[in-house]
């Protein structure tokens, strides 16, 4: 899904062609084959890298506005955009355009769970929390959106 999910989009900020302006960070809850942590999403390898290994489903609900949907979800996928070089390059508008390549990302995110019968639903969050949680490496970024996939824990356990 992350793959598919960032083949980019035709923009003109996208320059050159496949460039982004925006990082996956995930929290992993119940995904098989992965163990429950942080990671960061890496484009070009096409993989994960794990930052921290653990049980986050309290601290994923208190990122995602105190709701239960982020702590039931099975994994949640953070945009988060480095925004001083973006609005150096594109002046006000690229907090625009970092916007939407987040919205668009987390709406490939939608197509591809509710393919896959997973069901996925975009939260608010508390933007410097979710910096704080992946930080030190997402020090400096701003989150665009947050997607939380799969079906609530509760349901998978009944």
């Amino acid at each position: 899904m992350l793959d598919r999910a960032t083949r980019g989009i035709p923009a003109d900020f996208q320059d050159p062609p496949g460039a982004t302006l925006i990082s996956l960070y995930v929290i992993v809850h119940a995904v098989e084959g992965l163990a429950p942590g942080a990671y960061v999403y890496h484009r070009r390898e096409r993989g994960l890298e794990l930052l921290r290994e653990g049980n986050f489903r309290n601290q994923a609900g208190y990122l995602g506005l105190e709701q239960e949907l982020p702590a039931e979800a099975s994994v949640n996928v953070y945009c988060l955009a480095d925004l001083k070089p973006i609005l150096a390059r594109f002046g006000n508008r690229g907090y625009r355009a970092a916007q939407l390549e987040g919205g668009i990302t987390g709406g490939k995110l939608y197509l591809a769970a509710y393919a896959e019968r997973l069901g996925a639903t975009g939260l608010t969050f508390y933007d410097d929390a979710v910096t704080d949680f992946f930080s030190p490496h997402a020090a400096g970024k701003g989150i665009m959106f947050l997607t939380a996939v799969g079906h609530p824990a509760r349901r998978r356990a009944g």
